[in-house]
């Protein structure tokens, strides 16, 4: 229970500190000051959040690492047999849906021959002819491999990529190293001499109590 009140005191305390903060204009020493006062005491209560929480959040995600461990023992060789059964699962698959894709090729050029015929036959006058071969091919199903599968499991199929020759590669498909190119900054500071790279140091306010 006192956890709890001291909890909600903390709460009540700190949600007036934006409003609080408006009222700050910093235009002399006096303000400067002031507003100096008062980022400690922002930094005071950022402390008593510190002490309140820290050691639970501590707990709790010592916690959560371990049950994450032990449940990756466990789910280890599940995923490895997944994987086996899955890798199984696709070759055949794949094998499948490449020989229906062949059939569906062969009866589409096989029509398509037909059709071929029919025109040549209409150039030959024989338009009877012509007509009784499209009209065959139009009503006629050309029988297909089933279609394979397996409840719940189906082959999922996404387009991905591979570099073959970096140097062709556009340069609009190319990303700056961030991390790199930081450290360098930090360390060559306004000595730094990357071309195209402009360095330059940015400020920023910070606080410490004591």
């Amino acid at each position: 229970m006192e956890g709890t009140q001291k909890l909600k005191d903390l709460e009540d305390r700190v949600s007036s500190f934006p409003d609080r903060a408006t009222f700050i204009s910093v235009h002399s020493q006096a303000t400067l000051d002031r507003a100096n006062e008062f980022l400690k005491t922002i930094k005071a209560f950022q402390k008593q959040l510190d002490d309140f929480f820290d050691e639970n959040i501590k707990r709790l995600h010592k916690a959560h690492k371990e049950a994450k461990a032990q449940k990756s023992q466990f789910e280890e060789p599940l995923n490895r047999a997944e994987g086996i059964v899955k890798e199984e699962i696709k070759k055949y698959l794949v094998e499948q849906d490449e020989i229906r894709k062949e059939a569906e090729e062969k009866a589409r050029q096989e029509k398509e021959n037909k059709f071929e015929e029919a025109r040549e036959l209409e150039k030959a006058g024989d338009k009877e002819g012509a007509e009784e071969i499209r009209e065959r091919e139009t009503a006629l199903a050309t029988p297909l491999p089933p279609v394979i599968k397996a409840d719940g499991t189906h082959l999922r199929k996404h387009w991905t990529w591979q570099v073959t020759d970096i140097d062709k590669v556009p340069k609009e498909y190319f990303v700056l190293d961030a991390l790199k190119i930081n450290s360098i900054v930090r360390t060559m500071k306004g000595k730094t001499n990357i071309p195209g790279i402009r360095a330059f140091q940015e400020s920023t306010v910070a606080t410490r109590i004591k």
